[in-house]
């Protein structure tokens, strides 16, 4: 009796550990360098959504997937492409260098498209959640239900090139209504550490 007791419990957790592996679908080396970023940001952008602050701005936990994607064939020279809603074609991470840096080359194609296999949202460590203003967009509707404001920043899972040395994130600031802007940012891991390289703004509302 104690065996098939020990057994079930085995299977148990065995299934927990795959459905939470499957569930993210992301490296563990990967999850430090998002999570390194996400600070990296916040830090170097000057976000004001630390907890300690009285005004400071909420901070979605929840980080939103991107979505890679190769351009149609043009069929003719007018042929324009449409902006993606969420998310990004190859050809406009690839190539792309600017201020002397190289960010992503042809050698990432495969693997940009492998990270649509990323979670339709990831959760931030706890550590880093517990300095920050944070909201889930789930708080967020309720909060808009109520006609509350809301004032939040939204992040993407970062894109990583093949040598994870390279990063793309898309950050979006939400103020309610008609307000609200969006912006680009590419970074490089420098020394060990994630550097905001450029970063423009993409969209505003």
């Amino acid at each position: 009796m104690k065996k098939i007791t020990l057994y079930t419990i085995l299977i148990i957790v065995f299934c927990s550990c795959q459905n939470k592996k499957e569930e993210t679908n992301i490296a563990d080396e990967n999850l430090t360098n998002i999570n390194e970023i996400v600070e990296a940001i916040i830090i170097q952008d000057s976000l004001n959504v630390f907890s300690k602050s009285e005004d400071s701005v909420m901070f979605c936990s929840e980080l939103r997937k991107l979505k890679i994607q190769i351009p149609p064939k043009k069929k003719n020279n007018d042929f324009i492409l449409m902006p993606l809603s969420n998310g990004i074609y190859t050809t406009s991470l690839i190539p792309f260098k600017i201020k002397g840096y190289t960010f992503f080359s042809s050698k990432d194609s495969l693997y940009l498209l492998e990270q649509n296999s990323n979670p339709e949202k990831l959760k931030i460590e706890k550590k880093l959640i517990n300095k920050l203003n944070n909201t889930t967009i789930e708080k967020i509707k309720i909060r808009r239900e109520n006609k509350q404001r809301s004032r939040f920043y939204e992040m993407t899972i970062p894109i990583f090139s093949v040598d994870r040395q390279s990063a793309y994130v898309e950050l979006d600031y939400h103020c309610g209504g008609l307000c609200g802007d969006g912006q680009v940012i590419f970074l490089k891991k420098i020394n060990g550490k994630w550097k905001i390289i450029v970063q423009w703004q993409s969209w505003i509302s």
